[in-house]
C-alpha cells in the first residue's frame, strides 16, 4: 500500500462523514436542536448514551476474561458483573428521564415489539436459521 492510498481512503472517510460530525459549528447547531427537542435534557441523554457504551465494554470485558482467557468464574467475578448491570440501570434510567418515559414503558414496549417480531411465539432456532439464509440471498 502507498502514502497515495492512504490519502484516497482519508478523503472517502472525509466525504462519508456528515457535517455535523466534523465541523464544531454545525455541532453546536444541531445540539441546540435538539436541547430544543429533549427540553434541555441533551446533556442527560448524551451523558447515559456515553454510560451505557461504557458499562457495556465493562460487563463484556469480565465476559471476555471468563470465557476466552481462563479467569475462573467466581463469586468475585459475578458480583463485579452484577455492580457493572447496575450501573447499566443507572444510565437507562438517565435515559428514561431524558426521554421523558417510565423504564416500566420501555420494558411494555419492548415486549409488544418481542411479541410481533415473533408473531407471540417462543424463540425458533431453525426458522431463526432460515430467515438469516434468506437474507444472504436477496
Amino acid at each position: 500500500m502507498t502514502d497515495n492510498y492512504f490519502d484516497e481512503y482519508m478523503d472517502m472517510v472525509n466525504d462519508f462523514t456528515s457535517e455535523v460530525s466534523k465541523n464544531d459549528d454545525e455541532q453546536t447547531k444541531r445540539r441546540a436542536e435538539l436541547s430544543q427537542q429533549f427540553n434541555g435534557q441533551i446533556a442527560r441523554m448524551d451523558m447515559a448514551m456515553s454510560g451505557i457504551a461504557g458499562e457495556a465494554g465493562e460487563i463484556n470485558d469480565i465476559w471476555k476474561k471468563v470465557k476466552f482467557h481462563g479467569v475462573a468464574w467466581d463469586e468475585d467475578k459475578k458480583t463485579k458483573m452484577i455492580l457493572e448491570l447496575g450501573d447499566m440501570y443507572w444510565y437507562l434510567m438517565q435515559a428514561s428521564m431524558a426521554l421523558g418515559i417510565s423504564p416500566i414503558e420501555i420494558m411494555e414496549r419492548n415486549k409488544e415489539k418481542l411479541l410481533k417480531r415473533n408473531g407471540g411465539r417462543r424463540f425458533n432456532q431453525e426458522e431463526f436459521i432460515a430467515k438469516e439464509e434468506r437474507k444472504k440471498i436477496s
